[in-house]
Formats: C-alpha cells, structure tokens, sequence
C-alpha cells in the first residue's frame, strides 16, 4: 500500500486555457489532474484536514479529521470543438461519491493537509 500527501494553501488559478482550476500547495499541476493519473479506478483511503492557517500534522489530528474511503473516481481533460477551440475544462476527484473539488472550491486560501492510502 502507497502514500500520497497533498499540502498546503488551496488556490485557484489558470492551467493552459482553464481558468479555474484547484491547486494544492506549490504543486504545479492541478489536483484533480494529479488525483485522475494517481488514482483514478482504485480504491483509495483519504483523510484530511482544512484549517484557517497552516498547522503542524499533530495540532490538526487533535482538532478535525475528515475521512473517506471508497472508489476513487477522478477526471482532468479540457474539451475542444474543431471550429471554435477550447469549450470547458471537466476537473473531478471524488471518493465513495464524496466531491473533492466541491470541498477544495468551498476553502480557497485555507490550508490542506490530505493523505491519500492507496493500493
């Protein structure tokens, strides 16, 4: 069983031609993009917290945890049209039907710290 830990402030910003798309920390990739090629179709096990301010692992233990576990269903693809370009970005990440993106959009400029268990 492997690891990932996204960290860090969550923002929204421009990725080629999307405008809205969720980052984590300094990632330079979006996270539902990174969540799609790491997980998509697996089972995966997710705990995370979201605090007003960046928090050591022990202090955020202590206050909220938030787990889910379940399928992991996760998409990152733009859409073009041969005639006019660039339509729309579809960015997804959910878990045991749990929106991901939904929860990150709803906290912009708070702290993440989310641990990912996957096989």
């Amino acid at each position: 069983m492997g690891q990932k830990i996204f960290k860090g402030l969550i923002t929204e910003g421009d990725y080629g031609e999307f405008w809205a798309a969720i980052f984590v920390g300094d990632n330079s990739e979006p996270f539902a993009k990174d969540f799609d090629e790491l997980f998509n179709g697996k089972e995966v096990s997710v705990r995370y917290w979201i605090s007003a301010t960046e928090k050591e692992i022990d202090e955020l233990k202590r206050n909220m945890l938030l787990k889910l576990v379940g399928s992991c269903e996760a998409d990152y693809h733009d859409a073009y049209s041969d005639i006019t370009g660039y339509l729309w970005t579809d960015q997804d990440a959910k878990v045991g039907g749990h929106d991901l993106i939904r929860e990150l959009q709803s906290n912009i400029g708070k702290f993440l710290y989310m641990e990912v268990d996957y096989e």
